[in-house]
């Protein structure tokens, strides 16, 4: 480990930028002080004691103590010599980590010469703003690449790992975001992309907008079979065999803007069931059917203003003596009826 390794982690560790284990890496820096650090040192100056007693007393003094003294708080201090060689080792560790994820992010992910790379080596998500004003939410061990500058007439970044995206509308200059074989075409929305076992499986959430989601071919310019997703989609792309399946997201949520106020809007008193299902279906922005139609006639009185959707429709399916179940991106109910 060099001064500048040691400097970069040590700022990390002051701007709470830290990994857990580059935070006990750290942490065992400090129980090498003899003094606690004072609140009047500033950086240079912390960095410098620690970096003298990491490459100097260690090796100097401590091979000639045996006896062990007692810190402030009454716990025993470990031998410099050794507590050190556990730091080394330990940084080097780290090091080895990093540069395996590295090389399995390159293998994983094609990405093109001269873009800007952000990988988030941190247990938080990490938020960045592109140039057009959209935003990413790129999560741990996931890597972003996107120009400096985006082209005249697209917006293109490559992913690997998962992020929330939040673009900027743009008709004129579509965003495009590269995950393994999967393209995700969008103008103006927000959706999550998410590789799950590497690239093997790849899954698109959509919150907001419409997004297109399609197989990247092997000719430039040619998209592959693909799917077209509305808020509260997700689509499920199985690379080995080329296979996409859509689904509803496992917890949708409210789209309209024109509900105010939710609980007013939630409150049903002998509310026939045709009712009931077009303000979910507003709210919600998806397809649900009642495949016996006298299920219409069913009267609901209940209040469902905080329970997520599959609880509201737990309820009102127990209420009325009916079930549903969920093909697709569709909600199909199914009862006798009521009288």
């Amino acid at each position: 480990m060099n001064r500048q390794s040691f400097a970069i982690l040590l700022n990390k560790y002051l701007n709470g930028e830290c990994s857990d284990e580059e935070q006990q890496v750290v942490e065992q820096w400090y129980e090498l002080l003899e003094e606690v650090p004072d609140s009047k040192w500033n950086i240079k100056e912390l960095e410098e004691k620690l970096w003298q007693k990491i490459k100097g007393q260690a090796f100097e003094e401590e091979t000639e103590v045996v006896s062990l003294s007692f810190w402030q708080n009454n716990r025993f201090k470990i031998g410099i010599a050794a507590s050190v060689l556990l730091m080394l080792g330990a940084f080097a560790w780290l090091y080895t980590q990093k540069e395996a994820f590295s090389t399995t992010i390159s293998t994983q992910q094609s990405t093109p010469k001269g873009m800007l790379e952000i990988q988030n080596f941190s247990n938080q998500a990490k938020k960045l703003t592109l140039e057009d004003g959209s935003q990413v939410t790129l999560q741990p061990k996931s890597k972003l690449s996107y120009p400096e500058h985006f082209n005249a007439d697209k917006r293109e970044v490559y992913l690997t790992g998962e992020a929330f995206f939040e673009v900027e509308k743009n008709p004129q200059k579509p965003f495009f975001v590269y995950s393994g074989k999967v393209t995700t075409k969008v103008l103006g929305t927000s959706f999550y992309v998410k590789n799950l076992d590497g690239v093997k499986k790849i899954e698109v959430e959509v919150v907001s907008g419409r997004v297109s989601v399609y197989e990247k071919e092997e000719n430039e310019g040619k998209q592959g079979n693909g799917v077209v997703l509305l808020p509260n989609h997700k689509a499920t792309f199985f690379a080995e065999s080329n296979l996409f399946v859509t689904n509803i997201v496992a917890n949708p949520i409210i789209q309209t803007t024109k509900i105010q106020d939710t609980k007013v809007f939630f409150e049903f008193d002998d509310t026939p069931m045709s009712e009931v299902l077009k303000k979910l279906r507003e709210a919600y922005g998806l397809e649900i059917i009642v495949e016996n139609e006298i299920m219409n006639n069913c009267i609901l009185t209940a209040d469902i203003t905080k329970q997520p959707l599959y609880t509201k429709l737990d309820i009102i399916c127990a209420a009325v003596g009916a079930t549903y179940e969920v093909k697709g991106t569709t909600i199909l109910i199914n009862g006798k009826g009521c009288e």
